[in-house]
């Protein structure tokens, strides 16, 4: 028992003055690198999984009530056309379908 114990550093006064670590000390810097460096390693899974879960419920937002998939040519195409530009064309088509336009349209007939 003796053997595997640290009763001292186990160096002369000439390697500590140098700088030279004890294998005891060696061991325990490792041991405690390796614990932050593996809770770190765990924080960012879990970030990254948090991450990833935000992005597909977006991603099924999108699928399921906006019928848009950022991966389809059909739909993704590029445009000039800005939001406002969009909003006004869409406003103008809603509004142009209801009964009330049809009628002030015949009015001035």
């Amino acid at each position: 028992m003796a053997a595997c114990s640290s009763w001292g550093s186990g160096l002369t006064p000439e390697q500590e003055a140098r700088g030279i670590k004890s294998v005891s000390a060696l061991s325990s810097d490792y041991e405690s690198d390796a614990f932050w460096t593996r809770l770190r390693r765990s924080a960012d899974g879990r970030s990254n999984a948090f991450g990833r879960d935000v992005r597909n419920i977006g991603d099924f937002f999108d699928r399921h009530f906006w019928n848009y998939n950022a991966n389809d040519p059909y739909v993704n195409y590029p445009t000039d056309t800005t939001r406002l530009g969009h909003i006004a064309r869409g406003g103008a088509s809603f509004a142009s379908s209801t009964p009330v336009v049809g009628d002030v349209w015949e009015w001035f007939r």
